[in-house]
């Protein structure tokens, strides 16, 4: 069976072992992963780079634990189940016997193989979600392997949006709660799945209970101020002069998205031109230092472009629009999209109507996460009429209607028919 394992190992490293550099990359994976220290000269020797040596069991254990199993012996025996694994019946057949531990260790295994972990792990919690099963999910969401922190945030954006999804046709509201004071389903779901289809709705009552309770992190803190305010100023409460003092400060330990989504509600509200400038000053330099980030940073300013019509902050996003394309995640395509929709809208505002036929044509609306999809596709159902009207095109009305169908779904008193009509102009 060792050589079953050596394969098993190269599968969980994502590569082959052909020379000393991968012995070396292996032997440091293990200890970044298990603890363990192996000598890369084991391996070399494990995998015939070397003169070869009976392999020792405590080697053979470390290995089969890299793996994802107990040991070497526990490799042995349940090896024959990883072929069936894939097939899911596994999976299922676990959940049917309800066992909190075994549901645990599934996902744990799944997670340390990189086997199909973001689907099983929506896959389960959506069930015990429908279930009520508040004592299983607790387990899951305080289980330190799957701490935010501790994931690609590829794989949180996926989740979050797939579980965050059930919330909208699920209701009971004592569960919901007793989830959300949960810090790693805040950062998983909450603050991933932000959800402007319900903005006065559903995701807006989280935010109220959010809003109001006390012992919550900081960034949790900063993020719920923002999405209230911007709540409030889609649906036209009134706030006060209070409420957008405590806009959140800048700091560039904040995470970009976060970053981006306080800069552009402080552009908005800004006094004066002088406090835009100082503000303004302040992205681009994040941005210059950080330009891998660029689609994370003016994600959320393009979507605020696009609601407030913002002049300082327009300009300034358009200004960058030229990095605001290097997709390396497939969240990064919902994130250009947005700012493509938004580049729709000034093509359109300059009259340049060839230009945003072509560039709206070109956006993958169906790779726009959903949470932001209804909300962004307002915008390109108006553009998409603007755009037929002034090649008058045959389905001006069917358009038009589509407008309406999703802006009476959203019913955000802001966006209404006076907001549209003057849209475009100063």
């Amino acid at each position: 069976m060792i050589d079953e394992l050596k394969s098993e190992v190269e599968k969980t490293f994502s590569r082959k072992i052909v020379n000393r550099g991968d012995c070396e990359a292996l032997a440091h994976d293990v200890y970044v992963k298990t603890g363990a220290v192996l000598s890369y000269n084991t391996l070399r020797r494990l995998y015939g780079l070397a003169e070869n040596r009976n392999t020792r069991e405590s080697t053979l254990n470390q290995l089969a634990v890299y793996c994802a199993f107990h040991s070497y012996k526990d490799f042995c025996q349940r090896f024959s189940e990883v072929d069936i694994w894939p097939s899911w019946e596994n999976l299922y057949v676990i959940l049917s016997r309800n066992d909190t531990t075994a549901l645990l260790e599934l996902l744990r295994f799944r997670r340390r193989r990189n086997e199909q972990f973001t689907l099983s792990f929506t896959i389960v919690v959506r069930e015990l979600i429908y279930r009520k099963d508040l004592k299983a999910l607790l387990a899951i969401f305080r289980d330190e392997e799957f701490n935010f922190n501790k994931l690609p945030y590829d794989d949180v954006a996926q989740i979050g949006v797939l579980i965050g999804m059930v919330f909208r046709n699920f209701s009971d509201f004592e569960i919901e709660k007793q989830l959300l004071r949960e810090a790693n389903f805040r950062d998983m779901v909450f603050k991933i799945f932000v959800d402007y289809k319900s903005l006065n709705g559903k995701y807006g009552k989280w935010v109220h209970f959010l809003y109001k309770l006390e012992k919550i992190d900081k960034e949790s803190q900063l993020f719920i101020h923002c999405i209230e305010l911007w709540r409030r100023y889609l649906v036209n409460e009134p706030f006060n002069i209070d409420l957008k003092q405590k806009i959140p400060t800048l700091s560039t330990d904040q995470h970009p998205i976060l970053f981006g989504r306080i800069f552009g509600l402080k552009v908005i509200f800004a006094e004066n031109q002088k406090q835009k400038k100082v503000l303004l000053q302040k992205m681009q330099k994040r941005l210059n230092a950080q330009p891998q980030f660029a689609n994370e940073l003016l994600f959320e300013p393009s979507l605020q472009c696009l609601v407030t019509r913002d002049v300082a902050l327009m300009e300034f996003v358009m200004a960058n629009q030229n990095i605001v394309n290097d997709i390396k995640y497939w969240y990064h395509i919902s994130q250009v999209a947005v700012h493509k929709v938004f580049q729709v809208s000034v093509a359109i505002q300059a009259n340049q109507y060839t230009k945003a036929k072509n560039i709206l044509s070109q956006i993958p609306f169906h790779y726009i996460r959903h949470g932001y999809r209804e909300f962004v596709e307002l915008y390109s159902t108006f553009f998409n009429f603007h755009i037929a009207k002034q090649f008058n095109a045959k389905n001006q009305q069917e358009l038009w209607a589509e407008h309406l169908k999703i802006r009476n779904s959203l019913n955000y008193a802001i966006l209404n028919k006076a907001y549209f009509e003057n849209y475009f102009s100063n």
